[in-house]
């Protein structure tokens, strides 16, 4: 009885940590936003690998943060001379999978990710 009671139990533990877990379910579908590298800081080390952007998704006013690094988010408007104005900025950490944009904005926006003194940009639509 209580080697029937341990493979059992043994067996709900094995299938329990085999079972994916999500932190986070997004709503609604998501964007993935493309990203290219537009500058990389002096003094940086250049990279052996490939160079891959970040990997962000966008529903709404969310943006996601799909691949777990830790970096800096700015959104830049853009007047018609193509001056740039910085609008929202945050630090976003490694264990963070998702940050609210404020609901002020709206239109067509600049989204500039730094992560290890590589610049990616973008263009986001709010």
């Amino acid at each position: 009885m209580k080697t029937l009671f341990f493979k059992s139990a043994l067996l709900a533990a094995t299938l329990f940590l085999m079972t994916p877990i999500r932190a986070w379910e997004p709503q609604g579908i998501i964007i993935r936003i493309p990203l290219s590298l537009t500058e990389i800081l002096p003094n940086q080390p250049v990279p052996r690998t490939p160079i891959e952007a970040p990997e962000v998704g966008q529903t709404d006013h969310t943006l996601y943060f799909l691949d777990g690094t830790a970096l800096v988010l700015n959104i830049y408007s853009v007047d018609e001379d193509g001056d740039e104005t910085l609008e929202y900025t945050t630090a976003v950490s490694a264990t963070t999978t998702e940050v609210q944009l404020p609901s002020t904005l709206s239109g067509t926006y600049i989204i500039e990710v730094i992560r290890d003194g590589l610049y990616f940009r973008g263009e986001i639509e709010l």
